[in-house]
């Protein structure tokens, strides 16, 4: 996702809009703001879980807590971490 994003944001420009999975219609600046979110929930868990954490325990820590106000209505925040996770 993150590399698909950052792909249509080398194609975007300030007049492109982006119609995304979930949500309204956006813009370029919409597609910055969930590419860096995403590259900050990898972050934090892919640091989880270099220091040896379970799937469970990042889970249980609740990593993305300070997100969830702005991104947790489209996937809660515990599947979320999950699914990162997995794809790590």
């Amino acid at each position: 996702m993150i590399v698909a994003a950052g792909k249509i944001l080398s194609l975007a420009d300030n007049n492109t809009k982006i119609v995304p999975g979930h949500g309204p219609l956006g813009n370029k600046a919409d597609l910055t703001k969930c590419r860096d979110m995403l590259v900050v929930a990898r972050d934090r868990v892919q640091k989880l879980k270099t220091a040896g954490k379970s799937a469970e325990e990042i889970v249980a820590s609740k990593p993305l807590a300070d997100l969830d106000a702005v991104w947790g209505h489209i996937l809660g925040s515990d599947l979320f971490v999950q699914m990162i996770h997995s794809a790590l």
